[in-house]
């Protein structure tokens, strides 16, 4: 069935009063329901969006589109203006329907759209609190990295079930991944985090894996010496290590039991050099950037391991293709190699994925965790 969007400006309210909100939402759906073909108004979930500036906004209610598709929802947008001269607090409501080009009846979400400046956006969680659907999750998609002392999102994350960042949005990917991982260990398993970057590292952690299922392989990965991350280097912060590159280390060392050693980054070329311990031993690690490309902002493009046998085990991103080739190559020249599909998705079906865990990822914190003591040792 093919579906088209819709979206329907109903009102400009100065204030939050949640209960004429509430009327108002009611009196537009009685209307809709008389229309030809019916419509269905569906609340699976309670979607709690953050988001600062007007660009950020647009961007945020086009991937709503592809979101609420998937997820027929409440979504409450607050749309923050932290540097406003004057507090404000405003709110606009509008429905979401899916259209059946066969007529179909349509299945419709709501969107209510806060706009909140200056000292209001402090307080903006007492306008969200009363707007929640009861009985339906809460997810409270956050696209920033959540500051120090930020009342705003303590309060907001308090009341959701789960809460939605993306690291790849960072502009300073090494002082937010620190900031991040102090966030998670103040909250003691509190916070349910989920990070869109990370869900886009999948594909490469399977593989990787991958290689440990293999019999034939596994002494020689017991003596891992160099592991090397390739990756294109972030737009916001292209002399900073890409924060995807930083969660694959942290999430190898945790599989392995590897530990950091104290050392200085190398990063006068945009990359860096850390050493781990490995039970006595120590991996060299190397996260390298590679020529900018249009269309790969701080994704990787090669994951290399070195063992002291002299075997390698790689995964890179195939120039100019969608596609994950994996290789193995012993001491004894016997190689092996798969080429797989990549699925390259947006960041709406990636929010949408996520919006169907409710449970904690501890392997996700564990490898936060690990990156920022990785990146304190060496000073950072």
């Amino acid at each position: 069935m093919e579906t088209q969007a819709s979206t329907v400006s109903l009102s400009a309210l100065k204030g939050i009063d949640a209960a004429r909100l509430e009327k108002e939402l009611t009196a537009v759906w009685a209307g809709m329901s008389g229309e030809d073909g019916g419509v269905i108004r569906a609340c699976a979930l309670n979607l709690v969006v953050y988001s600062e500036g007007a660009e950020e906004h647009a961007h945020v209610v086009a991937l709503l589109d592809e979101v609420i598709e998937r997820h027929p929802c409440r979504a409450i947008v607050l749309a923050a203006d932290r540097d406003a001269a004057e507090p404000r607090l405003d709110a606009y409501i509008s429905t979401r329907c899916q259209l059946s080009s066969r007529g179909a009846k349509r299945i419709c979400g709501e969107q209510v759209t806060i706009e909140a400046g200056g000292a209001a956006v402090a307080t903006a969680s007492t306008a969200v609190a009363p707007l929640l659907v009861p009985d339906v999750p809460v997810f409270l998609w956050w696209r920033d990295i959540p500051h120090y002392d930020d009342r705003l999102f303590d309060r907001l994350s308090e009341m959701a079930d789960r809460v939605v960042i993306d690291s790849a949005a960072s502009d300073n990917p090494h002082a937010d991944l620190l900031r991040l991982a102090d966030v998670l260990d103040g909250r003691r398993g509190r916070l349910r985090l989920s990070d869109i970057n990370w869900g886009r590292l999948t594909s490469w952690r399977a593989l990787v894996a991958g290689f440990w299922d293999v019999a034939a392989y596994r002494d020689s990965l017991t003596g891992i010496e160099r592991v090397r991350l390739d990756y294109d280097p972030p737009d916001r912060s292209p002399h900073e290590v890409a924060p995807k590159a930083l969660l694959a280390v942290g999430w190898l060392a945790t599989s392995l039991g590897w530990e950091p050693e104290d050392g200085k980054v190398n990063d006068d070329e945009g990359g860096a050099s850390f050493k781990l311990n490995a039970g006595g031993r120590t991996v060299e690690v190397s996260l390298a950037p590679t020529e900018d490309a249009a269309g790969r902002d701080g994704m990787l493009t090669s994951l290399l391991i070195e063992t002291a046998a002299g075997d390698e085990f790689c995964v890179r991103l195939r120039a100019g293709e969608s596609k994950l080739e994996t290789g193995a190559r012993t001491a004894g020249g016997h190689a092996v190699g798969r080429v797989l599909g990549y699925e390259l998705r947006s960041e709406g079906q990636r929010l949408s994925a996520e919006l169907e865990i409710l449970t904690r990822d501890r392997v996700y914190e564990r490898s936060v965790a690990f990156a920022a003591r990785m990146l304190r040792s060496a000073g950072v």
